[in-house]
């Protein structure tokens, strides 16, 4: 949920729409800069019970990220005299509102030096547990065991003002913000035509991405009949400016839609001299046309405004790939592979176009509802997804050998697809399923036994 705008430096002023017309083709790179960036969200859990450090005290998650600064180099980041985030070079360590801890990674070449980056996260979170207390992590879409009463805040000013406007419009938005978590990538475009090519695509294929990876079927410590609980708690935050944004599978589209897309979607703050300032009933669109209590937009106003969109796939400087539950540790380099092998290479983003031309904007609707319960049972157009999945999984591996990526080994970046096709592909069963399959089975419905199956 971005965090690192705490205040604004000179920033051009927006006078017209016109302004912003370039803003996305600016950002385009040539293909042979491609990198990747990625996103791993995990909560921070009391060993013996599951239930959520509380940010706040000597086992809190601000403690956690104090001794991580301290051991590690981080610079901290501040809001209001709190510690919120840490910064190391490229390297970010933010919190979503509920504690979350994300890794916001430097973007890096291949996939494994993403490997490299979770590697050193991972290390550094145990490493710091031993210090704080009696502390674990945990990977899931969402905090299997914790209620909203459980979950403290984390006190940023940003995140204050965003309760209110999301609580206002969905019923389900606090829990979105304190009890879900995804791993989430980002990656470049070469061109407008390929940025909204790789959109669509996209789009069209997080349904099927989403079923593979479906994992937060107990929450509350109970099982819920949901294999993506997280998947139904987004489609019940805000619909202005969550789930799929449908209209950009046009084969016509271009990056003015998208913008006039992020235009209609009303504000939600500002922020000047370092105060942030609530927006209210007023769309960016009219924000330019009018300014607002006598202010008006500045670029960097309009990119606070763009981390506010939070769509399955979204552009800023890249386009970011937002649409998964959380994964246990060894699958998370399953979830950036998937993508990577079909997005960055051509005959990977055709083959995988062709699958899926017949499917129509209501049927991909659909089908991202069915997957919250369904997962890869779920059908659509008369297929199976398990069925296409494997296609696709088969499509991305293709991808990556020509993508010719090898660590110290000789291996290319398939390698980390193998746990995608093991333990979900050939067996048919979401990661939610074997954790229902287990906590009904050899678990005994302990806790303890689950927190050490989702530790990282």
């Amino acid at each position: 949920m971005s965090t690192f705008l705490q205040s604004e430096p000179a920033s051009k002023r927006i006078k017209s729409i016109q302004d912003l017309y370039g803003y996305f083709q600016k950002h385009a790179k040539p293909e042979s800069q491609a990198r990747v960036g990625i996103e791993c969200e995990v909560f921070g859990v009391f060993k013996d019970t599951g239930m959520p450090l509380p940010f706040s005290g000597k086992i809190g998650i601000e403690q956690v990220l104090r001794e991580l600064a301290y051991e590690f180099g981080y610079e901290p980041i501040l809001d209001e005299s709190r510690i919120i985030a840490l910064q190391k070079g490229g390297m970010f360590i933010s919190l979503e509102p509920g504690g979350q801890v994300e890794l916001s990674a430097a973007p890096t070449d291949s996939l494994h030096g993403v490997k490299v980056q979770l590697d050193e996260f991972f290390f550094q979170l145990k490493t710091i547990a031993h210090f704080v207390g009696p502390i674990t992590w945990i990977a899931s879409g969402v905090h299997p065991f914790a209620s909203l009463e459980d979950i403290e805040w984390v006190p940023k000013r940003r995140y204050r003002i965003m309760a209110k406007s999301l609580g206002a419009a969905g019923k389900k938005a606090h829990d979105m913000m304190k009890r879900t978590a995804t791993d989430q990538l980002n990656l470049d475009y070469s061109s407008e035509k390929d940025a909204i090519h790789k959109m669509r695509l996209t789009l069209a294929l997080t349904p099927i991405a989403a079923a593979m990876f479906a994992n937060s079927s107990i929450s509350r410590g109970k099982v819920t009949g949901f294999l993506s609980e997280r998947l139904n708690i987004w489609r019940y935050t805000d619909p202005q400016r969550c789930g799929l944004i449908l209209d950009l599978i046009c084969q016509r589209c271009s990056f003015e839609d998208y913008l006039n897309f992020v235009l209609d979607i009303p504000l939600m703050f500002l922020v000047r001299s370092g105060k942030w300032i609530v927006v209210r009933n007023l769309t960016f669109r009219t924000f330019i046309e009018k300014g607002y209590q006598g202010y008006f937009p500045t670029q960097t106003d309009f990119e606070l405004h763009l981390s506010t969109i939070f769509t399955d796939a979204r552009f800023k400087q890249y386009m970011e790939i937002r649409g998964m539950d959380g994964q246990r540790r060894h699958l998370i380099p399953s979830v950036y592979a998937f993508w990577k092998g079909i997005l960055y290479d051509q005959e990977a983003r055709s083959a995988a176009g062709h699958l899926i031309r017949t499917f129509s904007e209501r049927e991909i609707k659909k089908l991202h509802q069915d997957i919250e319960r369904l997962g890869l049972r779920a059908k659509i157009h008369g297929h199976q997804v398990l069925e296409l999945a494997r296609e696709l999984v088969s499509i991305s591996q293709k991808g990556l050998h020509r993508q010719e990526l090898l660590n110290s080994q000789g291996q290319d970046e398939a390698i980390y697809l193998e746990p995608l096709k093991k333990e979900i592909l050939s067996t048919g069963k979401t990661p939610a399923e074997q954790v229902v399959e287990l906590w009904n089975g050899p678990f005994k419905h302990d806790h303890r036994s689950l927190i050490d199956y989702l530790s990282v």
